[in-house]
């Protein structure tokens, strides 16, 4: 089977021009990054392990975005983003006095990005021959 940078957007995803989703990708990049910084809201509690699903969607949603700005770079978008959850999780630890870097926060970023490439082998169409 082919690596997921061999794939392609869905004809929807294709019709935005790629300055578009790429920007939307940069945008929800520091939206993210902006979030992970401020004091933390009170968000009702669920389930125990709640804040690790919000990680694992998030980063899920981050890879797909950046597949879709850069199909054929799927791998190095996901490399890209394991970082940034490293960054996010330093940052906070550095940086906050109302945050904490918790390794099992970048471990929940991680699963999401493997899902999110997980989506993109599911949905993908296969690029046409030649191209």
């Amino acid at each position: 089977m082919r690596a997921a940078s061999h794939f392609r957007c869905p004809h929807m995803l294709s019709r935005l021009s790629p300055f578009v989703l790429r920007s939307g990708f940069v945008v929800a990049l520091v939206v993210i990054f902006t979030l992970a910084m401020i004091p933390q809201p009170v968000v009702p509690m669920v389930v125990a392990f709640q804040d690790k699903l919000h990680h694992c969607a998030a980063f899920a949603v981050l890879m797909l975005m950046g597949w879709a700005g850069w199909p054929s770079r799927s791998l190095r978008v996901a490399g890209g983003l394991v970082l940034y959850g490293l960054l996010i999780e330093v940052a906070q630890d550095q940086f906050t006095t109302n945050r904490v870097g918790e390794p099992m926060d970048w471990l929940a970023d991680s699963v999401g990005i493997a899902i999110g490439l997980g989506l993109i082998r599911l949905l993908a169409v296969r690029r046409p021959e030649g191209n």
